[in-house]
């Protein structure tokens, strides 16, 4: 299997509002909210878009705070030492510099005490112009909207919402990564049992390509496989009480 990084429906959704943010939100509100399932590519995309552009990438944390987050955001800017006056200063003029996008993973371990943790990095990236992207599941984009966080929703200039995989980003994904080619049968066949989670559609390709070399066959149309379990979702399983 390869390992490259497919650009599905969702990662187009997501640069094309990251775009916007980037270009045409106030400096003041630069914040894109990122929220989906999970299996659906948040980590991926965010990885693969901080990886292309340097970013700083934050994973949340139960008892995050902001003392934690000045050290981190020294640490990764070459700002540490000193008092916490002069590394809070060079971490600023750092920033103005480069002007970083930061990415703050797991983003609802950042929403306690009044977002204390969310609010030091906006006002950071403020002063920059620099775009902050907070990633969460699903379940708690809605915290994100609470009037007690207004100071933090009202900066909110774009939510990308990833979902399952179509049959089109099915087929991309596999075609892509697969070492083996497949018809479209056998993308339907693999969606249907993934539910459309890249990480179960992951272990389908391991599953064509083992078929693959076990009969030798280098394309797969869906009567090779018909009835044939690509990949299992497990949690599936377990909400039936299997075991």
């Amino acid at each position: 299997m390869k390992h490259h990084y497919v650009k599905t429906s969702n990662h187009l959704l997501f640069m094309a509002l990251l775009d916007g943010v980037e270009t045409r939100a106030p400096r003041e509100a630069r914040i894109l909210l990122l929220a989906g399932e999970p299996g659906t590519g948040k980590s991926r995309c965010v990885d693969n878009i901080g990886a292309e552009r340097n970013a700083i990438h934050i994973e949340g944390m139960p008892g995050m705070t902001v003392s934690y987050l000045r050290d981190l955001l020294a640490y990764e800017l070459g700002c540490s030492g000193g008092t916490k006056f002069l590394q809070q200063k060079s971490i600023v003029e750092t920033f103005a510099q480069r002007r970083p996008t930061v990415i703050l993973d797991e983003a609802q371990h950042g929403l306690d005490k009044k977002a204390d943790c969310i609010e030091f990095l906006r006002r950071i990236c403020e002063q920059a112009g620099s775009v902050l992207i907070l990633v969460c599941h699903a379940s708690e984009k809605h915290r994100f909207g609470e009037h007690k966080l207004a100071h933090i929703s009202t900066r909110i200039s774009a939510l990308v919402e990833f979902v399952p995989a179509t049959l089109a980003d099915c087929q991309l994904y596999l075609g892509e990564l697969c070492e083996v080619s497949v018809d479209a049968g056998v993308a339907q066949q693999a969606l249907i049992q993934s539910r459309g989670r890249y990480r179960l559609l992951s272990n389908a390709c391991r599953t064509l390509e083992d078929y693959s070399a076990a009969t030798g066959k280098n394309h797969i149309v869906e009567a090779d496989v018909k009835g044939m379990m690509l990949c299992e979702d497990a949690m599936k399983s377990l909400r039936k009480g299997k075991r």
